[in-house]
């Protein structure tokens, strides 16, 4: 299991850069989203124990950047 980018700004795809002409900057909400967005797993067939798994890890890093920020 792991993570990954969910999101990305449909105006960083090729077709739309293209097509329309944008390019990176002009819409800075989705980048900042697309920058800090993750996707954990998520799909049915999960087990009791992996959706602990999960759970247990985002909780351990959430933890941890908290420490870093408050200076502990």
């Amino acid at each position: 299991m792991g993570v990954n980018v969910h999101y990305i700004p449909v105006t960083w795809q090729p077709y739309y850069q293209e097509r329309f002409g944008f390019r990176r900057g002009e819409f800075p909400h989705a980048e900042d989203y697309y920058r800090r967005a993750l996707t954990i797993p998520l799909y049915p067939t999960l087990s009791d124990a992996q959706v602990t798994w999960v759970i247990d890890t985002v909780n351990n890093v959430v933890e941890r950047v908290a420490a870093v920020g408050s200076g502990v």
